[in-house]
């Protein structure tokens, strides 16, 4: 066998444009031989989570990733093109010699702004302290035009409305576009030039955002809310899909009423930690297409494990990839407890394992984290933010 260990995997990263940017930079770009390094990280939540990815490049290349890497589409297939990652560039690394240049994170940027904090009145003795207040939104449309709608809201304590909106400008100011930061060392890094990505998925671009609903009163239900809080998001961004079918039906009812700056993301896992009615867990995930799905924890196995072989298999028996494990399946484990009748309850069975995180690093390595639901954490979610059923 011949070729990179990439090669002989089948697998390319492949690099488009950001989604949501008005920059140019080439059409797309498809990485195999240029591969130093990958791995990515698939959790139960949100499925793509992250991929740290080492390129070998030239001095072109890295002068690319900088004017115009943050924020690219970053997917990773295999030879039959099913994707294993997809996601963005939020930080870039480039090493040239002695010197490495840093940038992002993309999502540590701030270009609409906010700030929270209780009016302070310091003319009266003593001094009194107001309610929570917010101060109007600042927004930077260059940097929006650029890396997309990022918002911020700060905590300013208590001060004055003026102290709180000199805070809100001064943020902004200082973080309305990327961060770098560079690093020089005498001894060098050898020849050629490398260059790292740090990759999200998209899933992450949820806490981009403030969710505030202050319309409707009383209560909604889980899955109405979460298909209101990826509307919220579409009004911005619209990274997410806005096809809503693959969002199962949850009867458990939430307050509807949000007024507190919530971020998205925040509010999509306290939605998904309730449960649903008898406290079954649930998952919320991206797929590939960037479409929302949540849906209740499975309840039958689809991969298998022989601990003498050391590969995950279909329940059918065909192999599984490692890059291609996915998180939120059940694992049964075939050689051991052999004499063990398959539990009713899988949740009992110590052969069976769910998939909360799977780590892939090319070429063939994984390591897989299992959990089993813990119902107390849906009752107490329920309970202690007054979930209801309808």
């Amino acid at each position: 066998m011949t070729g990179t260990i990439f090669e002989n995997t089948g697998l390319s990263v492949l690099v488009n444009q950001p989604i949501l940017s008005t920059r140019s930079g080439g059409t797309q770009y498809s990485f195999t031989k240029e591969l130093n390094e990958y791995t990515h990280k698939r959790s139960a939540f949100l499925d793509y989570d992250k991929a740290l990815i080492e390129l070998k490049g030239d001095h072109l290349d890295a002068e690319d990733w900088v004017e115009y890497g943050l924020g690219r589409d970053i997917s990773a297939k295999d030879g039959g093109l099913d994707t294993s990652f997809n996601g963005f560039a939020n930080n870039i690394e480039i090493v040239v010699g002695g010197l490495t240049l840093r940038l992002g994170p993309l999502l540590g940027i701030g270009n609409r702004v906010s700030a929270v904090h209780a009016v302070q009145d310091n003319t009266v003795n003593p001094p009194t302290v107001g309610d929570r207040t917010v101060t109007t939104i600042v927004q930077d449309l260059d940097s929006q035009a650029k890396y997309g709608i990022i918002e911020k809201v700060i905590s300013a304590g208590q001060i004055s409305t003026a102290d709180a909106n000199q805070a809100r400008d001064a943020y902004i100011d200082e973080n309305n576009f990327p961060e770098t930061s560079q690093g020089i060392n005498s001894m060098g890094s050898g020849e050629g030039i490398t260059i790292r990505l740090d990759c999200l998925g998209y899933g992450y671009w949820l806490k981009a955002f403030v969710y505030n609903q202050n319309v409707i009163a009383g209560t909604t239900q889980i899955s109405d809310k979460i298909e209101a809080i990826l509307t919220a998001e579409a009004a911005g961004n619209a990274i997410i899909s806005t096809d809503y079918s693959r969002i199962a039906f949850n009867g458990v009812l939430v307050t509807a009423y949000e007024n507190d700056d919530p971020y998205g993301l925040t509010m999509i896992k306290e939605l998904v930690a309730y449960g649903g009615a008898t406290y079954e867990r649930h998952l919320f995930q991206l797929d590939q297409n960037r479409q929302a799905v949540y849906l209740q924890k499975p309840s039958e196995w689809v991969y298998q494990y022989a601990i003498e072989e050391g590969v995950i298999r279909t329940a059918a028996g065909a192999i599984v990839q490692p890059w291609a494990i996915r998180p939120g399946r059940w694992i049964f484990v075939t050689d051991f407890l052999t004499g063990r009748i398959e539990d009713v309850n899988i949740e009992r069975d110590p052969r069976m394992v769910f998939i909360e995180s799977v780590d892939y690093t090319a070429p063939y390595g994984f390591q897989i984290e299992g959990s089993k639901s813990n119902t107390v954490k849906q009752i107490l979610s329920q309970f202690g933010m007054k979930g209801l059923v309808s």
